[in-house]
Order: C-alpha cells, then structure tokens, then sequence
C-alpha cells in the first residue's frame, strides 16, 4: 500500500483543501483537524476493502496471496507473510508458505537449508534444521543447468516437478 504517493493522497489533499476554502469563504466552524483525520481513516478504510493490504511486485509478495510470473530472471523471491507460488530461481520462505514449479526436463541442481521451517523436495522428502543438495536431471559443467538456493525460515517451501 502507498500511503504517500498516487491517487491516494491527491484525494486527501483535495478533499483537505476544499474544507479549508469553504470554511474561509462561509466561515463555517469546523474542526478541520478531526474531520481531516476522519477522512483519512475512511479512505484508509475503503482502501484496504477494494485493494486488499498488502504489496507485491515482480519479486516479491507481502500481506497477500499471489503468484509471482517470471519473465526475466532476478536475484531472488521473496513470499513475507503471505502465501505463493514461484516459478523459478532463488526463494526464500519467511513466515510463509511457498511453492516453486519446476520442469523435470531442465537439469536443476536446489541448495536447501531451513532454519525452523520445513522444504519439501520433488521426491517429497524434506530438509528440516539442515541443509541439503538436491539434483534434477543429468548436471554436468559442459552443459547449462538451473541452480536454485532456497531457504525456509518460520515457514513451508515445497517444490513441484510437472511436465
């Protein structure tokens, strides 16, 4: 939520500015400071219910379930306080739940480590307070291959293979 930018604080200023001016030109007696609060608290009100609290961009989701749809490749994805899926690269689960879709076809090699959460790898084994490799598919240096270092901490990641 952007409380300080967009249409959001237009509304407040405009609105703020209105009861300013008629107030000056019709002197009315009007705690301009409590209605100005006021407002603010039914906008915040009527925000949260029509656009949900909560934030997600290319790389990350926070407050909200959503699913993140890779179309270029970044550093990492981060699911906070939420629920969702990744398609593909470096996750880290915090107080979250978590799935990555992998194809079986790609050779990929998952740097697992949880810290009081839990991963569950394709085979559905799980890594738990430890770390661990997990390989897909046929890896060598001569060929490319998917290298994903994932993470739970507080929370759940469960990778799917599907063809």
């Amino acid at each position: 939520m952007r409380i300080f930018g967009g249409v959001f604080m237009g509304i407040i200023f405009l609105t703020v500015g209105i009861i300013l001016l008629l107030n000056t030109f019709f002197n009315f007696n009007i705690n301009v400071f409590k209605l100005t609060i006021g407002i603010l608290i039914v906008l915040c009100g009527v925000f949260i219910l029509f656009n949900g609290f909560g934030f997600q961009d290319s790389r990350n989701i926070v407050f909200r379930e959503g699913i993140i749809r890779v179309s270029e490749v970044q550093d990492e994805y981060n699911i906070i306080f939420s629920s969702g899926t990744v398609d593909l690269s470096k996750v880290n689960t915090i107080f979250a739940e978590g799935k990555v879709i992998l194809n079986p076809d790609v050779p990929t090699l998952i740097r697992a480590s949880s810290a009081f959460g839990e991963l569950e790898l394709p085979d559905s084994s799980s890594v738990i307070f430890s770390s661990q490799k997990y390989r897909i598919g046929d890896i060598s240096t001569n060929q490319g291959y998917l290298e994903i270092e994932a993470s739970a901490v507080f929370g759940r990641l469960k990778f799917i293979t599907t063809p």
